[in-house]
């Protein structure tokens, strides 16, 4: 009997160790190749809901919103997978003018010294410390003047969604101008504010070119200091015109280049055909 016993504990004991070698295993190995099958599976579901929205036959309006929202999804699902999916951490890259500043430093910190030193790695890096306004910063409510010549009064924006369009009125097409002010017809001034940088060195030369490019209906802004003042390093502006688009409490949401009409209302949900569409 005492032999049996002692055999069934060795079996026992051996067992035990198997387990708990495979169960070390799977906690070193495993999580990084699931991590990256899930996220892959996880981003082919998200496929899958998109192309449901298309057949789906939706207003425009509504097929936006979803699409925009099926959007803050998928790049939320990259920034929590991106420190071990190697696919993740190539789909933040390539958006990552789209999030905001401080998850993009999270995703950083959260990567091994390896990954630092990677070129992805090292273009997180130059984000991060990017000077300039970007998406997650507070929109700085800088000094100017406006078409009357008197102070710029930020507090006109309070409590409302800012798209603030930086320069860029000469090189516009004249469909987009068009295209602007139906948007401003078709949105809420309670709830949206559209205000106009202008580049001008002087009292005059606003008054100019606000009337050349019939901005008169928006909140024209000016620092008066023409091309070569600070406020372009300061905004971090590479090319005229640049959009920022604010929710609310005045953190930028989004950062966007010249224009395309399409892109520009899949990213702000701004269109003057249904004017806001835009979820906080």
């Amino acid at each position: 009997m005492r032999i049996h016993a002692r055999i069934e504990a060795a079996v026992l004991l051996l067992a035990c160790l198997i387990l708990c070698i495979g169960c070390g295993k799977k906690e070193n190995d495993t999580p990084v190749i699931n991590t990256e099958d899930e996220y892959i599976a996880a981003t082919k579901a998200l496929n899958a809901r998109q192309k449901s929205i298309y057949i789906q036959h939706l207003s425009d309006k509504e097929e936006n919103r979803q699409l925009r929202e099926l959007n803050e999804e998928r790049m939320q699902l990259a920034v929590k997978h991106a420190a071990t999916s190697p696919t993740a951490l190539a789909d933040v890259t390539d958006n990552c003018v789209r999030i905001p500043r401080e998850q993009v430093r999270e995703v950083y910190n959260s990567l091994n010294p390896g990954m630092k030193r990677t070129h992805l790695g090292k273009s997180f890096k130059s984000y991060i410390d990017k000077k300039g306004i970007l998406v997650g910063d507070p929109l700085p409510h800088f000094d100017g003047v406006g078409v009357d010549g008197k102070p710029f009064d930020w507090s006109v924006t309070d409590g409302k969604r800012i798209l603030l369009i930086y320069e860029g009125w000469g090189y516009l097409k004249r469909d987009t101008h068009f295209w602007f002010k139906d948007l401003l017809s078709a949105t809420d001034r309670d709830s949206l504010a559209v205000v106009a940088y202008v580049y001008a060195g002087s009292q005059a030369e606003l008054q100019q070119r606000v009337k050349a490019f019939q901005l008169e209906p928006y909140l024209v802004i000016s620092d008066l200091k023409g091309k070569e003042g600070p406020l372009d390093r300061k905004m971090g502006i590479h090319g005229i015109p640049t959009y920022y688009y604010t929710d609310s409490n005045g953190i930028v949401r989004r950062v966007m280049s010249g224009f395309q009409e399409e892109l520009f209302t899949y990213y702000t949900g701004l269109s003057p055909e249904w004017g806001e569409n835009w979820t906080e």
